[in-house]
């Protein structure tokens, strides 16, 4: 896990010096008597739905009817921010939820699911790969990290190929650069295929320059093909909601609230789809009509990647928390590995009023 650990303790180092903050556990707002204004720092990628929230009123609507106020750090890298101890919540996908405990220590409560795992593989138009086993081993193949999305390829490879798919070593070569580059770098013949968040290549998709391996599936719509005890759902989250263990347990009310909000959001999403990709291009990478109108279709159906109903059940949770006995399965030098004895996160089934 050296790889894991290094990234980890040098990255949250580079942001608590940008940020300028300890790793203070509670605001003096949060510290304050009942009745004060709390404070729920949130980290969080930049996102549609939360500027619904932001435009439409509903988020100040619900902070001046619940006394609190929301403060914001937009970052891609949750995780990072997270382990540096600077939040109260953040955004985080279920297989980054042990990992983080495991070389960190930090307890957490994940109370919420937001969306989807959808980074998919692509490939150029006319290569001969669908899947991982049809890419010659030793190829280069374009991740955006060691983590997040990588984690899930690294067991899909594993359980269905019988695969290595890892950074810094493997059966592949797997290299690092932004999700909005590699479209590029797969075209230009830097690699042979690439994990890339859909929104990052549309202009290519639509096209046809580049295709969707696996059939056109998405990783939530692979995943019920190679879990253990499917039990047909949607699964795996990209992003759950995840609080510190100590704000949680002091909070427990106010995550319900924090859930309804998020649920408010996701049904304007999925009522406004078109407007919102139209109000909103910059969050999915269009400027074109052709390109507005792709993207419309491409969430307006299977596709759509963020969750119906916020709020977890006992029964997804079992599921869904399958994973971590496929990440321990895994190499011991990959990212992403869990050890037998690794923690067991909490995934909390609450009941919003």
């Amino acid at each position: 896990m050296k790889v894991r650990k290094s990234i980890c303790v040098a990255a949250a180092a580079a942001l608590a010096l940008s940020l300028g903050v300890g790793c203070s556990s509670k605001s003096e707002e949060q510290q304050g008597a009942e009745g004060d204004q709390q404070v729920i720092k949130f980290a969080f990628a930049p996102d549609p739905v939360w500027d619904l929230l932001a435009d439409s009123g509903e988020l100040a609507k619900w902070e001046q009817e619940n006394n609190v106020k929301i403060e914001t750090s937009s970052t891609w890298d949750e995780f990072t921010y997270f382990a540096g101890g600077h939040g109260d919540i953040v955004s985080m996908a279920t297989q980054e939820t042990p990992v983080l405990e495991q070389e960190t220590g930090i307890k957490t409560v994940t109370f919420g699911k937001y969306n989807y795992q959808r980074v998919p593989m692509l490939k150029r138009k006319g290569d001969p790969y669908n899947t991982l086993a049809d890419i010659p081993k030793g190829s280069k193949i374009c991740v955006s990290g060691p983590t997040s999305n990588t984690a899930f390829w690294t067991i899909l490879a594993k359980e269905m190929h019988d695969l290595d798919y890892r950074v810094g070593g493997g059966d592949f070569e797997l290299v690092v650069n932004d999700h909005f580059v590699n479209p590029t770098n797969l075209l230009r013949g830097d690699c042979e295929a690439a994990a890339v968040i859909p929104e990052a290549a549309i202009p290519q998709l639509r096209k046809g320059e580049l295709e969707v391996m696996y059939d056109g599936k998405l990783p939530f719509q692979l995943y019920k093909e190679f879990a253990p005890n499917s039990d047909g759902k949607l699964h795996v989250s990209g992003n759950n909601f995840v609080a510190t263990q100590e704000w949680y347990d002091a909070h427990p009310d106010l995550a319900a609230k924090f859930v309804e909000l998020w649920q408010t959001g996701v049904d304007m999403w999925k009522e406004q789809k078109a407007d919102t990709v139209r109000k909103y291009p910059q969050h999915f990478s269009v400027e074109s009509e052709e390109d507005v109108n792709y993207m419309i279709d491409f969430v307006s159906g299977d596709n759509d990647w963020f969750v119906d109903k916020i709020a977890l059940d006992e029964d997804w949770i079992a599921n869904e928390t399958q994973i971590w006995e496929l990440q321990k399965k895994l190499h011991p030098d990959n990212a992403n590995y869990l050890s037998e004895d690794a923690p067991t996160p909490r995934f909390e089934a609450i009941n919003p009023q």
